[in-house]
């Protein structure tokens, strides 16, 4: 052991003396692999595209391999081998238990693919050109060239920040990974660098060489990349996002002027051109695509104590969106000319999906409440659009046509059914995909999952695009609306306590982690405008099996659904219509218990989330069991149906005016838009049913007893068995999309992988 130690340190040395010699031959060959790493970078540039185009073309070939490699484990886990029956031998209880770790393994790896490719990448590169070539580890070579690499790797660095990107077919958002591991992988570099030339001046006793004005440049871009990467910790951005913001832009501006100074012997004269340039491309391109609105062109309308309707005109949007889905970025604009400057060199703009097409009159947008907050009556920078990258559309320009404006009959959909999973104010994504899809005949449906039924009002201004049959709506939170204002009452009083040094009642929602009350009228009514707090999620089934029933007969029984059965029960309202219909005076207050949900899930908005937090190191992990796999915030891993029951919203006989009348329309707008039942309690379980309508057509969740075709009356479940398509057994033009909440996302993703489905994520987080 001490003799390798003793050799390993032997390796890296300093040098005893320097010559002429030493030092051209040390400078010749740091500029030699500074241009090694430029070609390179250029040359890994110019991939991505190729990289994209190989990824669209043969996305399924992952998938395919996924589906096999799960199936086997499943075998292990859900058929034949079940570690809880008394009769299953020890040997049986290893291999499933075993099966288990794998999947969770696997399932971990799937999730964090991305990372890990990117991570020993950049390692490797970065690795590779610093440590050939170092006079038999001089370590002021390897210094040398560890600042060189680090300084060459920035004009990528930014390249990958604009937007949109100049790369074709490339959404900006899909660069952001990169940008963020190459980023902190030449930090450590700029790091190590100034570490060992740290310990030189110790060893040559030259101290004063530390503070020579060349290297105080030096201090201060080190400072630079030391201020990006601590606030860019999760925690640091969750909390103090302006701070991250204009300390991220701020730095590189100081970070680029530095190293012009820096940097010898050899100029680095281009490259700080080419670095200046990319950030003033920027701005001025910023500036071409944004326009500013009057103070009566954006209207703002209250839909629920969540969600707001944002209309503005189709002027305001330079460059109209070519596929469904795009989104723009909004501030505020100032009247002072010096604070409008300092919005374009630090652009920190809100990132807002469009609900509605280039064709539409009104350009529409779904927002949830946040700090950031859309008024009537005041003026905003609008930019964009950015469409976003879904493989499965293209925009088909006719040849010698004149006509450049945007139609859905444009669009080529090359997908056979699409399955849109999506959380709170991300159905802003699904709607104008659905849109899309109905104009083109693709069977469509989208799971909405929301805490608030009072959310739901928001599909009334979309009236002429919703149908019944292509929505299931899920709500997470009580039915009860003075129950839930209790207790949130309760938690926000203990909340003041423990901050009572603050010197606000209200607190920051976009920053704080807790459930808290933000507000109360005079009337006492809740509104909750906290994003934080949303249980948006979804359930996942591994279970390719009839979920009715369990595996293992020896130790289980079966499970009956009853839905269908309490549905038409006789003395009961379980159809919300009969519910609703009801004089509302009338309807007794019942104390349901709320539902228990852990605080620790997180919403992250699909708009809003680059003005939020980065909670992927807080989200909870994943426990497989043998049926489901379940977040740890469940405290019972027993079988569930896979039906969810109606929900029904009730008051209590205290309930105000303003709570009745959100009953009320909430019956109005589901009746009227054919959803009243589509809507249901908790989460949706993603199972085989969900399978089964990919690929097939048929039942999901239970709504009753329905007509066949020969007009006999038969329960919803047995629907798919009388109404099988051919079967899409690989499933090639079959596609799952994701928003919302990282959970949920995640959540979906993991599903669809188990199922060999098509899989699109669409987020600001990555």
């Amino acid at each position: 052991m001490n003799t390798t130690n003793s050799s390993w340190f032997s390796y890296f040395h300093f040098p005893k003396g320097k010559t002429k010699e030493y030092s051209d031959l040390r400078n010749k060959t740091t500029i030699k692999y500074g241009n090694i790493t430029t070609i390179l970078l250029i040359i890994y540039i110019i991939s991505i595209p190729i990289y994209n185009y190989f990824i669209i073309h043969y996305y399924r070939s992952k998938f395919h391999f996924l589906k096999r490699f799960y199936s086997k484990l499943n075998y292990y886990i859900i058929h034949d081998y079940q570690p809880n029956c008394l009769n299953a031998s020890i040997w049986e209880k290893i291999v499933t238990n075993l099966a288990i770790i794998i999947k969770k393994i696997a399932f971990q790896i799937l999730l964090h693919f991305s990372t890990i490719i990117q991570l020993i990448f950049w390692v490797v590169f970065l690795s590779s050109l610093s440590l050939i070539d170092i006079y038999h580890g001089d370590l002021i070579f390897l210094a040398k060239r560890l600042g060189r690499v680090c300084a060459n790797c920035l004009p990528t660095v930014l390249f990958l920040t604009l937007r949109p990107s100049p790369l074709p077919n490339i959404l900006y958002l899909t660069l952001i990974p990169i940008h963020k591991w190459l980023s902190r992988l030449i930090i450590v570099q700029a790091v190590i660098h100034t570490i060992i030339y740290l310990f030189y001046f110790n060893y040559s006793n030259t101290w004063f060489k530390a503070w020579k004005l060349e290297n105080i440049y030096g201090w201060i871009a080190l400072f630079g990349f030391l201020v990006i990467i601590f606030t860019s910790l999760s925690k640091f951005r969750a909390r103090w996002y302006k701070t991250f913001y204009f300390c991220h832009y701020a730095s590189t501006w100081i970070i680029v002027a530095c190293l012009q100074f820096h940097i010898r012997p050899s100029p680095y004269t281009l490259y700080t051109i080419a670095n200046v340039s990319i950030l003033l491309c920027q701005i001025i391109y910023r500036l071409h695509l944004t326009r500013v609105s009057t103070k009566s062109e954006v209207k703002v309308i209250d839909v629920s104590p969540n969600l707001s309707l944002i209309e503005f005109p189709n002027n305001l949007i330079v460059k109209p969106a070519i596929a469904p889905g795009a989104h723009i970025r909004i501030t505020n604009y100032s009247s002072n000319f010096i604070v409008r400057i300092w919005k374009q060199i630090i652009p920190n703009y809100h990132p807002y999906t469009l609900v509605s097409l280039p064709q539409d009159k009104q350009q529409k947008l779904i927002i949830r409440k946040s700090k950031f907050k859309i008024l009537n009556n005041y003026r905003y920078l609008i930019t964009g659009s950015f469409d976003p990258h879904l493989m499965f559309i293209h925009y088909k320009q006719p040849k010698n046509s004149s006509n450049t404006n945007f139609t859905l009959s444009k669009l080529h959909i090359d997908a056979k059914r699409v399955l849109i999973v999506v959380g709170g104010s991300a159905i802003s994504f699904a709607l104008p995909i659905l849109r899309s899809m109905n104009y083109h005949g693709i069977p469509t449906k989208v799971i909405w999952v929301i805490k608030d039924f009072r959310d739901v009002l928001i599909l009334k201004y979309f009236e002429g695009y919703i149908h019944g049959d292509d929505f299931e709506i899920f709500i997470t939170g009580n039915d009860n609306l003075d129950q839930e204002k209790s207790l949130l009452t309760s938690k926000y009083s203990s909340n003041l306590k423990k901050r009572s040094s603050q010197p606000s009642m209200h607190y920051d929602l976009e920053n704080e982690e807790t459930p808290l009350l933000n507000s109360l009228t005079n009337n006492n009514q809740f509104i909750s405008l906290n994003k934080e707090n949303q249980i948006e999620d979804v359930d996942i089934s591994v279970n390719s099996d009839d979920e009715n029933y369990d595996n293992c007969s020896n130790c289980t029984q079966r499970h009956n659904n009853t839905n269908c059965n309490q549905s038409f029960s006789p003395g009961t309202f379980n159809d919300l219509d009969d519910v609703l219909d009801q004089d509302l005076e009338s309807l007794e207050y019942e104390e349901d218990p709320i539902t228990n949900k852990s605080n620790n899930e997180i919403d992250i908005n699909r708009e809003e989330n680059e003005d939020d937090e980065d909670n992927d190191d807080e989200a909870d992990e994943f426990e497989v069991t043998n049926q489901t796999i379940n977040t740890t915030h469940q405290h019972h891993h027993s079988r569930k149906s896979s039906m969810n029951e109606r929900f029904i919203p009730k008051y209590g006989t205290d309930s105000t005016d303003a709570i009745k009348s959100y009953i009320q329309s909430f019956k109005t707008i589901t009746k009227s838009l054919k959803l009243n039942k589509k809507i249901y309690k908790g989460r949706p379980k993603l199972n085989k049913n969900y399978y089964n309508w990919c690929i097939n057509e048929g039942f999901t969740q239970c709504s009753g007893p329905v007509m066949d075709e020969n007009n006999n009356l038969i329960c919803c479940k047995d629907l798919s068995k009388n109404k099988i398509i051919q079967e899409d057994l690989n499933c090639e033009k079959i596609w799952v999309i994701s928003a919302g909440p990282s959970k949920l996302v995640e959540n979906v993703k993991l599903w669809s992988s188990e199922n060999g489905l098509k899989f699109h994520e669409e987020a600001f987080y990555a």
